[in-house]
């Protein structure tokens, strides 16, 4: 059970940071600082966001071998 939560917060920081960072890329002007947070919640998205799949991945394949 508390892995499941764990996974699914994992897709919800993913999903937000991806959100924050097309917002900044899209409203966020040319500045030094707003690219780097940029790029920094897009790493941060991609890390979560293939973590949960691969997590998903790993216990979907466990509970079809039951």
């Amino acid at each position: 059970m508390r892995l499941k939560k764990k996974k699914e917060n994992m897709l919800v920081i993913g999903m937000f940071s991806l959100l924050v960072a097309i917002l900044l890329g899209r409203f966020g002007g040319q500045y030094v600082i707003i690219d780097f947070l940029e790029g920094l919640f897009t790493g941060i998205s991609m890390v979560m966001n293939l973590c949960f799949l691969t997590r998903f991945g790993i216990e979907k394949r466990m509970s079809d071998k039951k």
